[in-house]
């Protein structure tokens, strides 16, 4: 191979496998996508010019035919989402181009010399070395090389390394082990001296297999056995074909001896209790234990019937490529309503299907599995065929090897996602193209002509594919910035105002010590002088008087400059520090909204950096932003009112350009912009002392407040039109409950405006729309809450944030006794959730009893009784069967947390229980 290309090999295999930006990283697959699609791009430029100016035909295969139709049939689909969910069509579109760039990719692989593939093949086994050696490394010490990241030795996650998650980690490890056996018994030249390739590959073989072990990924597991049985089902043709001399013939005895070995050798060490396992894991246990984990199996099969729900409404075309995590809450919420049983492992928010086919069959339908079967059934007919047919045991036998690890991501792919996560979709793009390299086969295939504009249309499609997953990378590493920037908002806020509290104490104790009061008043003249003369005259009883009362005057005015001093000191580092904490929060507030508000401008559908936005909206840095456009605004405050109120602000102007509802909130007004018309309404002569009028008859840091809260709520309702999250969902309610539950305030303090607006009939009208918030969007809070609940009603009893309390106390502190129906209701799904959960969790409907016990006289005891006698005696029996636990000892760590935790609900309910 020429060296310009190995080099270019060599950067698209490590930076596909390594690249990652710490600090503009979410998803740890998206840069390495991003990398791969542009190099590929780069590799499809050359290899179509070269085309251009010598025309050739590029013959493809069966598999490769359903394999190119599926790709362009997933892009074909996004096309659907232009009408569903438009802000996402573009990045489902980038990601179904750069499928079918991979399989273009593995056609263009094929079309390869052998020797060449054989190349690229051990340049991704070197790049797996790095990561299997980072990531033992990791295990084993706590420290990550290559991402930095630290944890407690002997974790599985500290696999991670940088493909992202140790479910992956163990993929690619599993996908590579094929090859590397193969690399390791093959008698095929490869090396100038193949002993030591061989040794070296065994080694990595090795290393390989360990990994595997220690990141205990059972659907790993299945994935490496599934593809030994099937290497062993089709040995049995070549073997019936070559016998077992010719076919032992192709491989080093020795080395396949210690391959044996070797793999024998890590399974039973990883199956014991010993030094590399330190007992906290066993391969054999890990594998017999797949029946009993009951929550990794129901929460795959919450998800699987999510995506059957998903399927069901477009069965023939599915809802398009890459819509499942846009749609998932909705339809898990769905499936939660019909069969309660799987609420327990309900998650907030769920993006992947955790099996690739049932994902696809929902999202490309009927078709899009139909092409899947295709593509499977059509490599298991070439599998046949070349095992069959081929005369060469050595080209069998590579090509069983790679087939195998081909199948790992296939079987893989029925429990989890691996072929979303990098490198392992690019590697399993590179088997494909080797395994259907015409020599492998022996076969002439047909083709098409890769002449006149054809390649040229390949390289705008592969450089559009290049710049859409561009687009992906710059707005999610954008968006990783800016939540940095909040999460670091967020810390330094809250020690400004114990700074503020802090230089308050220390000026007091200057005052104090200036004054000779309180803890100073030792330092009194005739107090310190005459305390200090005795000490003195002690000491020296023959001196002077006048010397030592000297003395002493002297010791008092250096121990009073020296508490000053000190005091002093403290207040300058204090107020340092106050200065630079509010100039960190400052840039740091600045920096977060122009990273998100950049994210969300280049990529529409990236729907975190919205949610984002709703949170920084709400922070006292954007309060104060807006107070310093009103000081600064000198004669324009209508300027001032409209980029405020009207949003007209560079950070809030994007609030005004959608209004329209969707996704699982689609009932839902969606625009809170209640003070828009607050700037027109103002007299457009306003002198400076109206203006200062103005400041001193109106509470505007009241105004400032309610505009933020209601600029999160429509930011935060933005982002719900594409990914449902049902925290946001929660979090919007509990804001949209502040807007109502301030608007009378805020009507009285519009009322002020009377003598600084054009007419009072405007101003009227918009303070009776005010006054009417509290039943304008007491529907609408309602539908937030009752979603937030119907779809994840087990969740919320985790924990101490209890979901039902909250919805019914900001029921009766809004509507008082007129909603307490609606709060018996609540109590009433917290019960049902409760049935269900108890189960499998300790938890405790404590919520909704706590708002209604101190109402305990305008319900029912009839009602109570019904609702709560079962919660009480499962109470009553939990706090006695833990209470036991604890006393004998039987557990410890995290166990005896939620024990403990379980406790003091049951306690709390047993004792609101006892006032009824």
């Amino acid at each position: 191979m020429h060296r310009g290309r190995l080099a270019f090999f060599a950067l698209l295999v490590f930076g596909s496998s390594l690249f990652a930006i710490k600090g503009f990283t979410w998803d740890m697959g998206i840069p390495k996508f991003y990398f791969s699609s542009v190099s590929i791009a780069v590799f499809v430029v050359f290899s179509s010019l070269k085309a251009v100016r010598k025309p050739y035909r590029l013959g493809v295969s069966a598999p490769q035919i359903f394999a190119l139709l599926f790709g362009a049939y997933a892009c074909l689909t996004t096309l659907q989402l232009i009408g569903t969910l438009p802000q996402v069509f573009l990045t489902s579109l980038g990601f179904a181009m750069n499928l079918l760039l991979f399989v273009l990719f593995s056609v263009l692989m094929s079309a390869e010399r052998s020797d060449t593939l054989l190349i690229i093949l051990q340049l991704f086994m070197f790049a797996g070395l790095v990561i299997a050696f980072d990531a033992v490394f990791s295990f084993y010490s706590g420290h990550g090389l290559l991402w930095g990241t630290d944890n407690n030795p002997f974790t599985r996650g500290n696999l991670s390394s940088v493909i992202g998650n140790v479910n992956f980690t163990t993929d690619l490890m599993a996908m590579l082990l094929f090859p590397a056996a193969f690399l390791t018994v093959s008698k095929k030249k490869i090396w100038k001296f193949d002993n030591i390739r061989r040794a070296f590959y065994l080694a990595l073989f090795s290393l390989f297999l360990i990994v595997i072990m220690i990141g205990q990924t059972r659907a790993v597991y299945y994935s490496v056995i599934g593809s030994i049985i099937f290497m062993a089902a089709f040995s049995i043709f070549p073997l019936l074909r070559f016998k077992m001399r010719s076919f032992a013939s192709a491989l080093d005895k020795l080395f396949s001896i210690l391959l044996i070995f070797s793999a024998a050798g890590i399974m039973i060490i990883y199956s014991g209790d010993n030094v590399l396992t330190s007992g906290r894991f066993s391969f054999s246990e890990r594998i017999s234990y797949t029946t009993e984990d009951s929550i990794s199996v129901d929460v795959r099969i919450l998800q699987w019937k999510a995506a059957v729900k998903q399927w069901e409404k477009s069965t023939v075309l599915g809802t398009g490529f890459g819509s499942y995590k846009y749609l998932s809450t909705e339809n898990m919420g769905e499936v939660i309503v019909e069969q309660p049983k799987y609420m327990y492992v309900a998650g907030l928010n769920s993006i992947r299907t955790h099996n690739e086919y049932l994902q696809q069959m929902g999202e490309t339908g009927i078709i899009g599995i139909l092409l899947i079967a295709g593509f499977v059934i059509s490599m298991l007919l070439n599998t046949i065929k070349v095992v069959r047919k081929s005369s060469s045991v050595e080209k069998i036998i590579l090509y069983l090897f790679l087939t195998a690890g081909l199948l790992v991501i296939f079987i893989h792919s029925t429990l989890s996602f691996p072929g979303h996560l990098m490198p392992n979709a690019l590697f399993a793009a590179f088997l494909f193209g080797f395994i259907m390299n015409p020599d492998l086969s022996g076969e002439r295939r047909p083709g098409f002509p890769m002449d006149k504009a054809f390649p040229l249309l390949i390289v705008l499609f592969a450089l559009t594919t290049s710049v859409l997953m561009s687009r992906t990378f710059i707005s999610e590493g954008l968006f990783t910035r800016g939540y940095i920037e909040y999460r670091r908002l967020e810390s330094i806020n809250p020690q400004i105002p114990e700074l503020v509290n802090s230089i308050g104490n220390i000026r007091k104790e200057v005052e104090a010590a200036e004054s000779l009061e309180g803890k100073y008043s030792y330092l009194q003249n005739e107090t310190y002088v005459s305390e200090r003369f005795e000490t003195l005259a002690e000491s020296y009883p023959n001196a002077p008087f006048e010397l030592l009362q000297s003395m002493a005057s002297e010791e008092r005015e250096k121990a009073l400059e020296s508490t000053l001093t000190g005091l002093n000191s403290k207040l300058r580092s204090a107020s340092s520090a106050l200065l630079n904490a509010r100039q960190d929060s400052t840039d740091s507030f600045y920096s977060a909204m122009r990273n998100l508000s950049t994210s969300r401008e280049i990529s529409g559908g990236q729907y975190l950096s919205e949610a984002y936005l709703g949170y920084m909206y709400l922070t006292a840095q954007r309060k104060e932003d807006f107070r310093l456009k009103l000081n600064m605004s000198g004669g324009g405050i209508e300027s001032a009112f409209r980029e405020i109120f009207s949003r007209a602000d560079i950070f809030s102007i994007w609030l005004g350009e959608d209004n329209s509802p969707g996704a699982m909130l689609r009932e839902l007004q969606i625009d809170h912009a209640y003070l828009s018309d607050l700037a027109d309404l103002l007299k457009p002569d306003l002198a400076a002392t109206d203006v200062s009028g103005l400041f001193q008859d109106i509470d505007i840091n009241l105004l400032i407040d309610y505009q933020v809260t209601l600029d999160a709520v429509d930011a935060l309702l933005r982002s719900l039109k594409i990914s449902p999250d049902l925290q946001v969902v929660r979090n919007t309610a509990n804001l949209l409950f502040r807007v109502i539950a301030s608007a009378e305030m805020i009507a009285d303090e519009l009322e002020h405006f009377a003598p600084y607006v054009i007419g009072t009939n405007a101003l009227n009208s918009l303070i009776e729309k005010i006054r009417r918030i509290p039943e304008s969007e007491r529907k609408d809070l309602a539908t937030l809450y009752d979603i937030a609940i119907d779809y994840n009603p087990g969740g919320w009893l985790k924990g101490n944030d209890n979901i039902y309390g909250e919805y019914s106390r900001n029921l009766l502190l809004l509507y008082g006794l007129e909603a307490l129906d609606e709060v018996l209701e609540i109590a009433e799904k917290e019960v049902f959730a409760w049935s269900v959960m108890k189960v499998t969790d300790r938890v405790v409907p404590s919520g909704s009893i706590g708002e209604l016990t101190p109402l305990k006289e305008h319900i029912s005891k009839e009602w109570f009784e019904d609702q709560y006698r079962e919660v009480h005696s499962w109470c009553r029996d939990t706090s006695v069967e833990i209470s036991k636990q604890i006393e004998n000892g039987e557990l410890s760590g995290e166990a005896l947390n939620k024990a403990q935790t379980a406790l003091i609900k049951c306690d709390k309910f047993l004792q609101l229980y006892s006032q009824w």
